[in-house]
């Protein structure tokens, strides 16, 4: 298991020599994707003790095969839900029951409109129309699913130049392992990118899916959770700022706050939490003080957006890593910031801290 850790922390420090352009600053307007969309690279490590497929630029997956799930999604509206916590989603993966979706923590469940059918998916590959286009994505269900249990579900987004597989190849961020250690299991969906970066479609992918979810599996449409690395913690981010009342908490490992298409921000509270090496250059910390492009610049704005008290300096780690809580929030929208003297990797130590301490964060909810 220790050579295996290792092995994927090479790969990672190998991968961040050609992900480097990820969040290097574009001359272009940063709301652009800026020198993120090239496309093409191929990941030649592997990223778990067995191969996953090569990724590729051209957006087509490296499966053998392809099933494809009809239905199509709700708009971005989300759901219209109740006046009390019963209400359930229409259209959107929509949460209703609690307004500007303060749901308050160890509340009971509220199903989704796929509780108490029986399902046709199971863990393997499909296909959804999403904005004119075949986009790919993996789902992973639970062991022995109950139709009538709603579990928690996660939303996974790849690296830049990977694919589903990549995510797939590491247990979904290696968070997996840690809810099977406490007796949890959960749904987790893993998209593939039409190409090397996360773009302003992939919104409308995410409601694409959540919708066809919805209607398809039983899920908790209050717990529902975001996370990704790197290029997938920038659209993890991204779905952050408008996404509030369909994601429940969310896991930015790594990510930036600019070359990445970001909406309109709400700045409505979400439960936010990331982690960023202090000696990455490829996602740094700060990158531009002032115009507030960096990592700091994401906790700040969260612990803004969720009611927080703000420090004169947000306490930081060169060394053991150490996370920060944000002090006085919204007791709804826990806030914190995870630093460590690392460089670009969703990978530190051993046990790898970052999956420990972000379904820490998850499973508080």
């Amino acid at each position: 298991m220790q050579d295996q850790t290792f092995s994927r922390l090479a790969f990672c420090v190998t991968l961040a020599s050609w992900v480097a352009i990820s969040c290097t600053p574009a001359e272009s307007d940063s709301n652009n994707d800026g020198e993120g969309g090239g496309g093409g690279a191929t990941a030649t490590g592997s990223v778990s003790s067995t191969s996953v497929s090569s990724a590729s630029g051209s957006g087509v997956a490296t499966s053998s095969s392809v099933t494809t799930a009809a239905g199509t999604g709700g708009d971005n509206s989300g759901g219209s839900g109740g006046a009390e916590p019963t209400g359930t989603g229409t259209g959107g993966a929509g949460t209703g029951g609690w307004p500007e979706g303060a749901i308050p923590m160890g509340n009971a469940p509220v199903p989704s409109a796929g509780c108490g059918k029986a399902t046709t998916l199971t863990s393997k590959e499909y296909t959804i129309s999403s904005s004119g286009q075949n986009r790919v994505y993996y789902v992973d269900m639970p062991k022995n699913y109950d139709m009538n249990k709603p579990y928690r579900l996660f939303y996974t987004s790849h690296w830049i130049g990977s694919r589903y597989q990549d995510v797939k190849g590491q247990d979904f961020y290696f968070l997996k392992p840690q809810l099977e250690a406490d007796g949890e299991q959960a749904i987790f969906v893993a998209p593939s990118s039409d190409g090397a970066t996360w773009q302003e479609k992939d919104h409308a992918l995410f409601d694409d899916i959540m919708a066809l979810m919805n209607e398809n599996v039983c899920y908790d449409t209050t717990r529902v959770f975001a996370t990704g690395f790197s290029f997938g913690g920038m659209i993890t981010y991204s779905l952050s700022t408008n996404h509030q009342a369909e994601i429940r908490a969310a896991v930015g490992i790594a990510p930036a706050n600019y070359n990445i298409w970001l909406p309109e921000k709400t700045h409505k509270p979400i439960a936010w939490m990331h982690t960023t090496g202090m000696s990455d250059g490829t996602c740094p910390w700060v990158n531009n003080e002032g115009q507030k492009r960096g990592a700091k610049f994401i906790a700040l704005e969260k612990a803004e957006d969720n009611g927080c008290t703000i420090p004169d300096n947000i306490p930081t780690s060169n060394g053991a890593y150490s996370c920060y809580d944000f002090k006085d929030c919204d007791p709804e929208h826990p806030t914190r910031v995870c630093t460590f003297g690392g460089g670009h990797t969703n990978i530190d130590g051993n046990p790898n801290w970052i999956p420990i301490e972000s379904w820490k964060f998850f499973k508080q909810f």
